[in-house]
């Protein structure tokens, strides 16, 4: 026997297995002709019929066949793509007694490695020979290769946190990692060849994405969106992106769709949502709660001295709007409008018959009057309510004069706190402006005269001068 190795691997001198030929015609000379050209080198077997030769399939694999349909026309071209399909490892040659293209082409179309006219040389079968199994060889090692690279990309996919799929142009699935098919309740690698109708999703999300997909394959346009589903029995939310895939021609080939599991995300807003709302109850809460106090300690105290009833409610808008235009924050002016309404609470300890006399006090009652500012700040100090301690604050100061001259401890300048200051002149420009057991109301300019007089020595000049500068708006406060 020869040492030629017509293709690698598969004869040689050393005994390597030799190819299997299957050769399908009942003509001796073309038997001897297959005969003397292949037989030293090929392990070469003869059928006479297609019969025999489907007996010879069933029986073993070959790695050639050689079909001559010019005895069996079109039931051997027939049966050669037969052989081409049922056994993917068997290369086919066609042998024909006379040239025809259409023949040539049908042999193209399903797949045949060689097409040869008699009368055949030795020389030409050997080579056709050659190259089909070559042929044939590249093809299994192109197959092998694309086999494993396949797995190993889906392997790789796999190993991904999140499910990954892609649909064909008919919307069935070609490629599912391991998530993809733990989201649609898939035993592994069973996604794959099913559709979106198959696979139990409700009919609204089907229609979506369906919709997608075709728009996707339409125009190369890409979809997001958030989309919730029971997996498990657990409803989930995720965050699907689909896009386009392309071939080598350029064209849209499939759709590719990743997807996040978002639940989690989707219930920590929920809850941030939640609890942002309950803060913003529990502030309105307490809000509420911190004006039910106001108003509570102002009825308390109208309830003592009647005069103080609405004028009370009028210092908080005031001070309020004094405070703002001199530049305090936001939130220190709410404080300050819901603490100066408290800076008399003190009265409720001073005696009736002094709080409504009608004429001058006594030195003496002016005395006794005079610490209501102490015992409204020992009423609210030592709370841990910010408000509480800001109103004990205005309660002990807001009689304090600028320039020292006031109750009860002679401070002066900023060692009066700007509420204790802001409040002074609310209470005061309110007061004068209101009926009095003692006196009526003064008119506005008596009033102001009486306040710009005080600037410097009573008032702080700056709250003062704030005040006198929108005047109207501060009495549009009191109405």
């Amino acid at each position: 026997m020869s040492s030629l190795s017509p293709v690698t691997g598969l004869t040689d001198a050393s005994g390597s297995r030799s190819a299997r030929i299957l050769v399908t015609d009942d003509r001796p000379e073309m038997l001897r002709t297959i005969d003397r050209a292949l037989g030293e080198l090929y392990v070469c077997e003869f059928a006479g019929s297609l019969r025999q030769a489907r007996s010879k399939l069933a029986a073993g694999s070959f790695d050639l066949a050689f079909c001559d349909i010019s005895v069996g026309g079109e039931e051997a071209l027939a049966f050669a793509e037969e052989i081409l399909r049922e056994n993917p490892g068997t290369a086919v040659i066609l042998v024909t007694g006379e040239e025809d293209p259409e023949v040539a082409r049908k042999a193209f179309a399903f797949g045949a490695y060689g097409y040869l006219v008699e009368p055949v040389r030795p020389g030409q079968l050997l080579i056709a020979t050659m190259n089909a199994l070559r042929r044939q060889q590249l093809e299994i090692a192109a197959e092998a290769l694309s086999r494993n690279l396949a797995e190993r990309f889906q392997t790789i996919i796999d190993m991904a946190p999140i499910p990954i799929y892609a649909k064909d142009a008919s919307h069935r699935y070609v490629v599912a990692n391991a998530k993809a098919d733990e989201l649609t309740g898939h035993e592994r690698g069973k996604l794959v060849g099913q559709t979106d109708e198959t696979i139990s999703s409700p009919a609204g999300a089907v229609e979506t994405a369906s919709g997608a997909d075709r728009r996707i394959l339409a125009d190369g346009s890409s979809y997001e969106a958030e989309e919730t589903m029971l997996v498990g029995g657990v409803e989930r939310t995720y965050k699907t992106v689909k896009f386009p895939l392309v071939d080598e021609l350029r064209e849209i080939a499939a759709v590719c769709g990743i997807s996040i599991d978002i639940t989690a995300q989707r219930e920590a807003i929920e809850l941030r949502d939640e609890l942002s709302a309950a803060q913003t109850e529990a502030i309105d809460e307490l809000r509420l709660s911190r004006q039910e106090t106001v108003e509570r300690l102002a009825k308390a105290i109208e309830m003592h001295d009647s005069s103080t009833g609405k004028h009370v409610d009028r210092i908080g808008a005031i001070a309020a709007f004094l405070g703002a235009r001199l530049g305090l924050d936001h939130d220190r002016v709410e404080l300050l409008q819901a603490a100066a309404p408290m800076h008399d609470v003190g009265k409720i300890g001073t005696p009736d018959e002094i709080l409504q006399k009608p004429g001058p006090l006594t030195g003496d009652e002016r005395s006794e009057m005079q610490r209501h500012t102490v015992i409204g700040h020992e009423i609210l100090s030592q709370s841990r309510s910010e408000l509480l301690r800001l109103a004990s604050t205005i309660a002990l100061t807001h009689h304090e004069c600028f320039d020292g001259s006031g109750y009860p401890r002679g401070l002066s300048g900023e060692e009066i706190p700007l509420e204790g200051r802001v409040t002074a002149v609310a209470d005061v420009f309110d007061a004068l402006l209101s009926d009095r057991s003692y006196r009526p109301a003064m008119p506005t300019a008596e009033a102001v005269e009486l306040i710009r007089a005080g600037r410097g020595s009573q008032f702080d000049p700056q709250v003062v001068d704030v005040l006198l500068d929108d005047l109207d708006e501060a009495l549009a406060l009191r109405a």
